[in-house]
């Protein structure tokens, strides 16, 4: 909010009406933190990630993406996106194939776009016990 008065050699004059305005939202400036990735069954993985600090949002958080990407018998990578809905801070990925190792990251959106990846963690499918894989960011 903001108002407008004069001055002159004789003293302040009555304020202006108040004004209130608001800036646009911008994209995220930062990447979620410490992503964990739990396998929770032979071709499933638990992702969870926490939230943006309030300085690193730059808006309200309408989405989140999760990055999965695994080595091709080519040499390539092949690369998934999963996207979330609102402040929902985990997902999980099915259908992978098992005894895969995958890379994860996640990064958040506001209405005006995507924010910078979290940097990778890394978790293999398995056909046995679960394990559990964290990365601070």
């Amino acid at each position: 909010s903001c108002y407008v008065t004069a001055n002159t050699s004789v003293g302040e004059g009555s304020p202006s009406l108040t004004v209130s305005a608001r800036t646009d939202e911008g994209v995220p400036s930062g990447a979620p933190s410490y992503v964990i990735a739990i396998t929770i069954a032979t071709t499933s993985v638990n992702v969870s990630w926490n939230q943006l600090p309030n300085i690193a949002r730059n808006g309200i958080i309408v989405a989140h993406e999760v990055k999965y990407s695994w080595p091709l018998e080519s040499g390539q990578l092949g690369t998934n996106y999963v996207n979330t809905s609102g402040a929902t801070n985990q997902l999980v990925l099915n259908w992978l194939q098992e005894c895969v190792q995958y890379s994860i990251s996640v990064r958040a959106y506001t209405s005006q776009g995507p924010g910078p990846f979290s940097g990778e963690v890394r978790d293999s499918s398995l056909n046995s016990e679960s394990t559990t894989k964290h990365m601070k960011t």
